[in-house]
C-alpha cells in the first residue's frame, strides 16, 4: 500500500501512524513545510506561502490557503512524475493542504484528520467574556476558514477526528463520516531520567520538600487560561508560602489574538498583578525539549491544565498517563477524559480562586492527589492512548478503507 501524508509539519500527530505504516511494509511519503530527513521516506518540502497583507481579514487568510494548496499541489505532481501514486492520502484538513489532491490524484482515498471546526460563539471565540469578539472581519475569516476545511472533508472517503467533542464542532450531518480515534501520546518516553530531575532542582533552587505544581502550555495565551492561572498564582502563594510554580510554554505566539499593544500575554498579566507575587518562586521555563519537559514534570505534586472550549492538548493526557495529581477547567474537552472527584478536580475556568483553593487541597492531601494520579493513568491505559496501541488502530483503520 502507498501511502501520502500530508502536513505543515510533517509527521505533526501522524507520527505514530506513519512509524505503525512502516512496519507493516506500506510505501511512505510525507509533504510538509518544514526540514524533514528520515530512511525510508520519500518527502517533499514546500515553501511557506507568502501572503500580501490587504486590510481584508479574510481575503488574506484565504490568500494564504490557496497558496498552500498550490504549493501543496506542485509538490504532490513531482511525486507523480517520480512514479508516486498513492492508494490512500492522509491530511489535517485545517490549513487548505488538501484543496487540490482530489484532481491529481483522483484514484487516492483521502482521509482528513478534522481537529477543529470554528463556531461564532462559545468555543475559541465567544467563551471568555473579558475578550469579545472586536469585529465581524474576525467572525468573517472563520467562515472562509471553515468553508476549506468543508471542500476538503467533502473530497474525503472517511475522516478521523481525536476526541468526540472535536468531532462534535462540525456539522451533525458529517459526523458519521467522522470516526474518532486518538493519535496517542508516547507513554513509554514519560519516564524521567532522575539524574536530569535532579539538575533541575539544583539549576531553579528549589529544596526537596518543597511543594511544586506545573502549568503547561504551547503558549502562554488565554486560549489555554494562563489570565486565569496568573490571578491564582498570589492566592497560591499566601496560602502556600513555600510553593514553587513552574511554568512552561512560549511567551510569544497562540491560538487567540496577541494583546493589542506589542506586549506578551506574560508582560501585560505582570503588568497587573506581578507586584503581589513572590517571583523567586514563579518560574517561567519557556518550551523545552521533550527529555526536560518529562523532568520538570516529574517534580511536580500537582499540575495545572485549562483550556477554553478548544482542542484538548496532549500535555493533559500526558499529565494524567504519568499519574500527576490534576487540577483542570470544567471545559468539556477536559471532561471528556477528566471526571472531577475521580481523575481529577475540575474547576470553573473563569474562577481563579477556586483554582487556587483546589490546588493547595491536593498539595495538602497526599492520599487524593494518588487515588486521583493512579485513576487518571488507568484510565489512559484503558482507553487505549499509549501511542503504539492507538498508532495500530489508526492503521487497521486505514487497511480497511
Amino acid at each position: 500500500m502507498k501511502i501520502l501524508f500530508v502536513h505543515q509539519n510533517f509527521p505533526g500527530q501522524f507520527g505514530g501512524l506513519v512509524d505503525r505504516l512502516l512496519m507493516d511494509g506500506a510505501d511512505v511519503a510525507g509533504i510538509g513545510a518544514r526540514e524533514f530527513h528520515r530512511s525510508g521516506i520519500r518527502y517533499q518540502r514546500y515553501g511557506a506561502p507568502m501572503v500580501h497583507q490587504s486590510n481584508d481579514l479574510s481575503i488574506d487568510d484565504a490568500s494564504g490557503r490557496l497558496r498552500r494548496a498550490s504549493a501543496v499541489a506542485a509538490q504532490a505532481r513531482l511525486l507523480q512524475r517520480a512514479g508516486f501514486e498513492p492508494d490512500v492520502m492522509i491530511v489535517h484538513s485545517g490549513w487548505g493542504e488538501a484543496l487540490y489532491l482530489r484532481d491529481i490524484f483522483p484514484r487516492a482515498k483521502l482521509v482528513c484528520y478534522c481537529e477543529f471546526f470554528y463556531h461564532r460563539s462559545g468555543t475559541d471565540i465567544g467563551f471568555d467574556p473579558e475578550f469579545p469578539i472586536e469585529s465581524l472581519d474576525i467572525l468573517h475569516r472563520l467562515r472562509v476558514r471553515n468553508a476549506f476545511e468543508l471542500a476538503s472533508v467533502d473530497d474525503a472517503v472517511a475522516c478521523i477526528s481525536p476526541t468526540l467533542w472535536q468531532r462534535s464542532t462540525y456539522p451533525v450531518e458529517l459526523h458519521s463520516k467522522i470516526a474518532v480515534l486518538h493519535e496517542g501520546i508516547d507513554v513509554s518516553g514519560l519516564v524521567a531520567d532522575e539524574a536530569s530531575v535532579a539538575q533541575w532542582r539544583l539549576k531553579l533552587g528549589i529544596r526537596r520538600q518543597a511543594p511544586i505544581i506545573t502549568y503547561v502550555a504551547r503558549y502562554l495565551e488565554p486560549h489555554r487560561g494562563f489570565h486565569i492561572l496568573m490571578r491564582a498564582v498570589p492566592i497560591l502563594q499566601s496560602l502556600v508560602p513555600d510553593a514553587h510554580i513552574l511554568v512552561i510554554g512560549a511567551e510569544k505566539g497562540g491560538y487567540g489574538p496577541a494583546p493589542a499593544n506589542g506586549q506578551t500575554w506574560k508582560e501585560v498579566l505582570l503588568q497587573q498583578n506581578g507586584w503581589e507575587i513572590d517571583h523567586t518562586r514563579l518560574h517561567f521555563l519557556g518550551n523545552l525539549p521533550f527529555r526536560d519537559y518529562v523532568a520538570v514534570a516529574q517534580m511536580a505534586q500537582v499540575h495545572v491544565y485549562l483550556t477554553y472550549p478548544f482542542v484538548l492538548s496532549w500535555s493533559a493526557l500526558e499529565a494524567m498517563a504519568k499519574g500527576q495529581a490534576i487540577v483542570a477547567s470544567d471545559t468539556p474537552p477536559v471532561s471528556e477524559f477528566m471526571t472531577h472527584g475521580e481523575t481529577a478536580r475540575l474547576v470553573n475556568f473563569f474562577d481563579s480562586e477556586a483554582l487556587a483553593r483546589a490546588t493547595v487541597d491536593l498539595l495538602q492531601d497526599r492520599e487524593q492527589r494518588e487515588y486521583l494520579g493512579l485513576a487518571a493513568r488507568d484510565l489512559i491505559r484503558k482507553r487505549g492512548l499509549d501511542r503504539a496501541e492507538a498508532s495500530q488502530k489508526l492503521a487497521q483503520f486505514i487497511h480497511q478503507l
